[in-house]
């Protein structure tokens, strides 16, 4: 009789999880998690954020499938970024809040500090990594392969040229692409896009389903150098973007729309091995666009102030869309704080981990808030300090706390690239015998569309709903002639609110003083407990010329301690300059005096 109780209890339970489980988040599988990280991609340069001047239907129709994310944070350059997305910590815990690492600089993540792919290949994952990795190389415990991915094909440095891949810095010039632990000697004519495509595609066709999939696209695209695609003499593009009179602008067109093009035939592929039903897909950039100065690319963070480098919204307010089969409140845009730290804590709790195996972390479980459209996980975050550049940031809620400013100021305004749009070419066109679609005509007939249609058998996002999806991702500054104001941070704090002034036209400090005091409290808590950046001068014996042509891990573990406070750091760099000779030694101490 007790067994039989038991028995009609358990079928009760189980029949509870299969009428409910699904309502609940709960899945017989974990998912297979997809990220496309993209490298320097401006807010203007996808068109769902109401740009019509470079058309993105692939990744708009993920955005309008799934979550665009209009108050996505990142750090504002490439190593730091990444650093938090793999850690989930601030930048400033680990001494990576600062500049990129540069070729044969002996820095990067710490190895006592778990990352990502380790985590979720202890819940059974395989992890893949394909392009940028940017966060240390020095010794061959730093490298992917060491640091929890089973796979990877892609380059070390902050970028690459698209065609030959080489790297250069200061004398020092290389190869850089490797497969493995192995320079990959045979991959040297491939656009690069185009080769992180192939290999993602590969990767899918060759993956057994019922294993979950960690696969990070870290696409070089679209980092300078300016390489558009040789093959678009011969195809449309070039037809495409003559609207674009300046030439470089015109070439980073064409590489957007590859970049475009490789999340469509990716995600395309993911629905012919019949698992994207099963995948979480995020699309982030690292970064804000360089629209001038060193490493520029012409990207376009308008309308927002700033760019790549500040922590000003052009910088630091990055472009990110989630789709999913499991998203239950999908076909929005989310308005709520969502940090690059956060991705760790929710790809764990959506792969089914323990959120208590992470340890104390800065990023916040988003699943449920992004999932269910729960209450708001995270009402603060941390920006970023940097005690070398002296600047510092942080926001809460719609307020926005910035002090300093690099190089003077100069990367701190709106800079404008002010082309023709799009919409004007096809308006042009539409004279013209050829008739050309219309925006919502292109997202519709999208990779990414036809394949959620056909492998899921659901409905696409309208047409209606895309135009207001559209209307609401996109910024709108203020019109009452105050968008040109200029207000520099470099002397006092500007305090800025983000809801009524995305554009950050007017410091309000002196109006909300109590708003402004409140987070100086918060920089200084965290401002107590930086661990300074290293900085150590480029280690010479990196050299590529030293192995065959290329750029490899030159150090031995061990061989390089990490120091975290001035007077150690500084005790080891004059054991390093002991070690690497008296010529470096020499250039070394004339740097300290």
């Amino acid at each position: 009789m007790l067994r039989s109780k038991v028995g009609r209890s358990n079928l009760l339970v189980l029949c509870c999880i299969l009428l409910f489980g699904d309502a609940l988040g709960f899945y017989d599988t974990a998912p297979h998690i997809i990220v496309f990280m993209v490298d320097d991609l401006g807010w203007n340069d996808v068109s769902f954020h109401g740009s019509n001047q470079i058309p993105t239907p692939n990744i708009d129709a993920l955005g309008y499938n799934g979550i665009i994310l209009n108050r996505h944070y990142v750090l504002p350059s490439s190593t730091p970024s990444r650093a938090a997305f793999f850690t989930g910590l601030y930048p400033i815990r680990i001494g990576m809040q600062g500049e990129g690492i540069q070729g044969g600089e002996p820095r990067g993540l710490p190895l006592n500090i778990r990352i990502l792919p380790e985590y979720l290949r202890g819940l059974g994952y395989t992890t893949k990594l394909i392009g940028k990795w940017h966060v240390g190389y020095h010794t061959p415990q730093h490298t992917p392969l060491h640091r929890g991915f089973d796979a990877f094909l892609g380059f070390y440095n902050s970028h690459v040229s698209y065609y030959d891949y080489r790297y250069s810095y200061q004398n020092m010039s290389g190869y850089d692409m490797h497969r493995g632990d192995n320079p990959a000697y045979g991959l040297n004519a491939e656009y690069a896009t185009d080769l992180f495509t192939d290999e993602a595609m590969k990767i899918i066709q060759r993956h057994e389903p019922p294993r979950p999939l960690y696969l990070q696209i870290s696409h070089l695209a679209v980092h300078a150098p300016i390489e558009s695609p040789d093959d678009d003499h011969r195809n449309s593009n070039r037809e495409r973007f003559k609207h674009i009179p300046e030439v470089n602008r015109r070439n980073y067109a064409s590489m957007v729309t590859r970049l475009d093009e490789s999340v469509g035939r990716i995600v395309h592929t993911l629905g012919n091995r019949g698992m994207l039903r099963d995948s979480l897909i995020l699309f982030l950039t690292d970064n804000g666009a360089p629209t001038i100065g060193k490493f520029r690319n012409w990207g376009s963070n308008l309308p927002l102030r700033g760019m790549k480098y500040t922590l000003y919204e052009g910088g630091v307010r990055g472009v990110a869309v989630l789709w999913s089969p499991r998203l239950r409140k999908a076909a929005r845009v989310c308005n709520e704080l969502v940090h690059i730290t956060d991705w760790l804590p929710t790809f764990y709790s959506a792969a089914g981990g323990d959120l208590k195996d992470l340890g104390e972390i800065d990023g916040v479980n988003q699943w449920r808030m992004l999932n269910d459209g729960e209450p708001v996980a995270r009402q603060s975050l941390l920006l970023n300090i940097d005690e070398v550049s002296r600047t510092e940031g942080a926001i809460y809620k719609s307020f926005k706390l910035l002090r300093g400013s690099i190089e003077g100021g100069h990367y701190d305004g709106y800079h404008t690239i002010r082309e023709p749009s799009w919409i004007e070419h096809v308006e042009h066109k539409k004279n013209e015998p050829t008739e050309v679609p219309s925006y919502t005509e292109t997202v519709l007939k999208s990779l990414v569309s036809q394949s959620i249609t056909y492998h899921l058998g659901g409905p696409v996002t309208q047409p209606s709903t895309i135009n207001q999806l559209r209307q609401e991702a996109t910024v709108h500054c203020r019109s009452n002639g105050s968008y040109n104001r200029f207000t520099t941070c470099n002397v006092t704090e500007c305090l800025f609110d983000i809801n009524n002034d995305p554009c950050e036209t007017k410091n309000i400090a002196q109006q909300y003083p109590r708003i402004a005091r409140e987070l100086d409290l918060f920089l200084e808590k965290y401002g107590r407990n930086v661990t300074r950046q290293m900085k150590v001068p480029v280690d010479w014996l990196a050299d590529p010329r030293r192995t065959n042509g290329t750029w490899e891990p030159w150090m031995t573990p061990g061989e390089m301690l990490y120091a975290y406070n001035m007077a150690a750091a500084h005790l080891v760099h004059m054991a390093y300059c002991v070690h690497i000779g008296i010529i470096l030694a020499t250039i070394a101490w004339n740097a300290f005096i």
